[in-house]
């Protein structure tokens, strides 16, 4: 779904590198989202610096922009923690997500060229020969909704659904269920809209997509649910947070 392209701006001589707040945020929200960190996990500022190498200020600075992101929570006390995951707030994230992902789809409908719609098909065509290896139709499923978002060509739907990107990757490892079955459910709904595209439609495109990010939403709430709603609480871990920070300060 993202439609980030990583260095593309690294060869222009004039941009800064980035900043220290920059590069702890990055950090931090990959443990976040790679379950390094676990939700509810407490972060406690000066042992983070520690960690990292870094002084206070950017974790500061991190810490907060990760706060507007939804990554972190703030207790009654001031204290911060890692976002929890619970049924009703992957509901409510997939309810967004269906909105933008259906509008997309039906942009791209309307706008794809056959060359692009016979794209998606192909990367369809390639989840289904590697069908046997999950990582490689995760991988593959991602690139067919983020080629969607980019032939739809609507930056502003763009730039939302990539700013959940990482909240639903973030759901999907909380979830910690595997199924074959809901896999090749995926592969079908993407074929249809795929399908949907390829023809033309506009209306059975946002339709097929719509079916398709619900069909999700419930698999995961279900799996979030049974699962009780919440990993296990913990600590920053070093180990999981000391990186090659550079000379940061």
């Amino acid at each position: 779904m993202s439609v980030r392209h990583p260095g593309e701006w690294r060869s222009r001589p004039l941009v800064r590198r980035e900043s220290a707040a920059q590069v702890v945020y990055r950090l931090l929200r990959d443990a976040v989202v790679n379950q390094e960190l676990a939700p509810s996990t407490r972060l406690h500022e000066p042992e983070l610096a520690l960690h990292l190498s870094v002084s206070r200020t950017p974790v500061r600075e991190a810490l907060r922009a990760l706060e507007a992101d939804g990554f972190v929570k703030r207790l009654p006390n001031g204290g911060l923690v890692v976002a929890g995951v619970d049924a009703r707030d992957v509901r409510e994230l997939y309810a967004v997500r269906m909105a933008l992902e259906a509008l997309a789809a039906r942009e791209a409908a309307q706008k794809a060229t056959m060359h692009e719609a016979r794209e998606l098909t192909a990367i369809l065509d390639e989840a289904d020969r590697l069908a046997e290896s999950s990582s490689s139709v995760i991988v593959l499923g991602e690139r067919f909704h983020r080629r969607i978002t980019e032939v739809a060509d609507n930056l502003r739907a763009a730039e939302l659904i990539d700013k959940l990107h990482d909240h639903i990757v973030r759901y999907r490892l909380a979830a910690a269920v595997e199924s074959r079955e809901r896999q090749d459910s995926a592969r079908q709904e993407h074929r249809r809209v795929a399908e949907a595209i390829l023809e033309g439609s506009p209306t059975a495109a946002e339709r097929a997509m719509r079916a398709h990010v619900q069909h999700e939403g419930a698999f995961l709430a279900k799996a979030l649910a049974s699962d009780g709603g919440a990993a296990a609480t913990g600590r920053a871990s070093a180990a999981a947070l000391r990186p090659a920070m550079g000379d940061f300060g």
